[in-house]
């Protein structure tokens, strides 16, 4: 059994030298894993609330055996290929200890309706499923474009994740089951 802290990234949490020390601290006392929230705002009420992306790397550069990455990154939020190369580069600096969590995000009036995304099941999740396609296919080292309902882009190349095997990048939905995204949206 394998032990992580999952810690939110805001409010009382929010300091940027807080959390890198916790990082220390939680890899010092013997934990497997360290967890980041990524969100932008978690509830209605404004808090302060420090970038996950930021603090991973820095947590990357201070520890050496911990298991880092965020808990759920909204990926329909977020434009995928800035999440593969963030997740790439902190899967470099960490030497393979980035784990990535990805979902539809939440709360949905709060974390993407205030800013004028998308709500709608089916829409996340057809930008979830076209968001998965986009990471799997940078991550892989070779030249990708992609061209769907909700993205595209023309040819680039990303580096691979640390251990140059697709079944080792830093996504944990790569090979997951992804019809839960679909039937989410089909509801």
């Amino acid at each position: 059994m394998r032990y992580a802290i999952s810690i939110p990234n805001f409010g009382d949490w929010a300091d940027p030298r807080t959390m890198v020390d916790l990082a220390g601290e939680a890899e010092a006392a013997g934990w497997d894993g360290f967890f980041l929230w990524d969100h932008i705002r978690f509830s209605a009420t404004p808090v302060p609330v420090s970038d996950p992306w930021v603090l991973l790397a820095a947590i990357a550069t201070t520890t050496e055996r911990l298991i880092i990455g965020t808990m759920v990154t909204p990926l329909p939020r977020r434009r995928p290929w800035v999440v593969a190369r963030q997740a790439v580069s902190i899967d470099h600096l960490s030497n393979g200890r980035l784990m990535l969590g990805v979902g539809l995000g939440e709360p949905l009036d709060v974390e993407l309706g205030s800013f004028g995304e998308p709500t709608e099941l089916k829409v996340l999740a057809a930008r979830l499923d076209e968001g998965l396609a986009i990471l799997d296919g940078l991550w892989s080292g070779e030249e990708f474009s992609f061209s769907g309902t909700h993205y595209q882009l023309g040819p680039m190349t990303f580096l691979s994740s640390v251990h140059g095997s697709r079944s080792s990048s830093p996504a944990t939905g790569r090979t997951a089951d992804r019809s839960a995204a679909r039937r989410a949206g089909m509801g």
